[in-house]
């Protein structure tokens, strides 16, 4: 492969200087797999080598495999896009009755105005996880007290608990359970044996187990899963298995002489719905049914990513060229970026950089080390060397405050916000964490406060105001 020594070189760097503890990186031409390698450990605490065979979560990455299914069951007309969920799963009910419109084309493309559960919801929900059979309906019936935050078809919004509606509607329109219908209907015949939705059937042995910056790395003292998430955010997969996966979309729904999906439902998948919001050209431009679509340096990209709870993964198709790229890793950063598009340069032809690291980096090695107050003397060093080797970013901090909290270290993850308010003033988003975080804990008045201050630097923010009134409740 033409840069392989680039790439591999460039991986571990990548690896030492984001502190990763392990990683996996396939790369798919046409039929044929001409990268796959593990680097690092799959647990800092086993120091067990990370394979082609090691099997990570590929957390939000599961959304694009359910899209599949969604679109098998349309094929044998057992689904219609347009038809409203309430028709599939009749207790389907939210306290707002426009939920009656949201249709299953909806969810796929997330502009069915569904909400999505904030971190702190999700850090209770694999906190306390179910396993049984009827843990998804369950969760379904459970939504009769959520409110649509837009009207059906108005606009983009990511859900994660929509996905998990569409894993029942799965499960009742195949008459098979969700996570066996994805095994019999689309990973076995797309040549992945080795992954799974049900965690259950992972061999502990094989698995690259979450990791936190707590602030130090550590393996998440919680191994995330609920099995009624297992469509938004649970499937464990190889990187071997992922590279199938990725010669099966390449051929539109055919892997190696065997057809899972018609090459029309590919094309319904990757025609835009929604805008996403993001600044273009990037990989992140629009919405399809269940796939994000985008360029790279001038080149058409199919995609979708998975971060969270200590994992980070991305799939990246380049159609046009007929390649892609998988990355798998057992710790949660923004480091994927960087990885995947080294990847995408190479099958581009191109050698690979390593690019910067993000500040957040440095910034959480000074908290491990002397607390808060050593890391606001890190940032003050960071921001007068004018660096080359760091770059700033208003997400970055809110990432490291999120593992804070999912590691137990809530007033730790709230002086984390807080320089990051003092590094990015205006960033509202900083202000609505720190709130939520505050409601969690029951201070009611710290979180009053903080979402004045939000409301002052955007006065219609209707998060804000919302929160505002979740407090008022404490």
């Amino acid at each position: 492969m033409l840069f392989e020594k680039e790439l591999d070189a460039v991986l571990q760097e990548i690896i030492t200087q984001w502190t990763i503890p392990g990683m996996a990186v396939g790369l798919v031409q046409g039929d044929e797999i001409i990268y796959a390698k593990g680097f690092g450990v799959q647990s800092l605490k086993t120091e067990i080598p990370v394979t082609v065979d090691s099997i990570f979560c590929t957390a939000s990455v599961s959304k694009c495999f359910v899209a599949t299914a969604i679109m098998q069951l349309v094929g044998q007309g057992k689904l219609n896009l347009d038809a409203p969920v309430v028709h599939f799963l009749p207790y389907f009910q939210m306290d707002d009755e426009r939920h009656r419109q949201v249709t299953i084309r909806q969810i796929l493309s997330h502009t069915s105005g569904m909400p999505d559960m904030d971190e702190g919801e999700y850090d209770d929900l694999v906190a306390n996880p179910e396993w049984d059979d009827g843990a998804a309906e369950r969760y379904v019936r459970g939504l009769r007290g959520r409110k649509l935050i837009a009207d059906p078809g108005e606009r983009f919004c990511y859900s994660n608990i929509a996905y998990n509606v569409l894993g029942d509607v799965i499960a009742k329109a195949s008459g098979n359970s969700f996570e066996a219908c994805m095994r019999e209907q689309v990973l076995i015949p797309a040549g992945m044996p080795s992954s799974t939705f049900l965690l259950e059937d992972v061999p502990p042995h094989r698995l690259a187990v979450p990791h936190l910056r707590s602030p130090e790395m550590r393996v998440n003292p919680v191994y995330p899963y609920h099995r009624a998430d297992a469509p938004a955010s649970f499937l464990h997969s190889t990187t071997l298995d992922m590279c199938h996966w990725g010669i099966t979309c390449l051929g539109r729904g055919n892997h190696l002489g065997r057809r899972i999906l018609s090459p029309a439902a590919y094309d319904l998948m990757w025609t835009p719905v929604a805008d996403r919001g993001y600044s273009r050209p990037s990989m992140y431009e629009e919405v399809g049914l269940g796939w994000t679509l985008g360029h790279y340096k001038g080149t058409k990209t199919v995609s979708h990513g998975g971060m969270g709870f200590g994992w980070t993964d991305f799939l990246l198709l380049m159609p046009d060229k007929n390649c892609a790229a998988v990355v798998l890793c057992n710790e949660e950063s923004y480091a994927r970026t960087q990885t995947i598009r080294a990847a995408a340069d190479v099958l581009l032809g191109q050698i690979p950089v390593m690019n910067k690291v993000s500040w957040m980096v440095p910034i959480g090695q000074s908290l491990a080390e002397g607390g808060i107050q050593a890391a606001y003397v890190r940032y003050s060093e960071l921001k007068a060397s004018g660096t080359e080797q760091y770059y700033f970013d208003e997400d970055e901090l809110i990432n490291l405050a999120i593992q804070l909290v999912s590691a137990g270290k809530f007033d730790l993850a709230i002086d984390v916000l807080g320089l990051n308010i003092h590094a990015y003033p205006e960033y509202v988003e900083s202000y609505l964490e720190k709130a939520r975080l505050y409601i969690k804990l029951g201070q009611g008045i710290s979180a009053k406060e903080t979402l004045l201050k939000a409301l002052s630097i955007e006065p219609d923010n209707t998060l804000a105001a919302e929160l505002i009134e979740k407090s008022y409740q404490r």
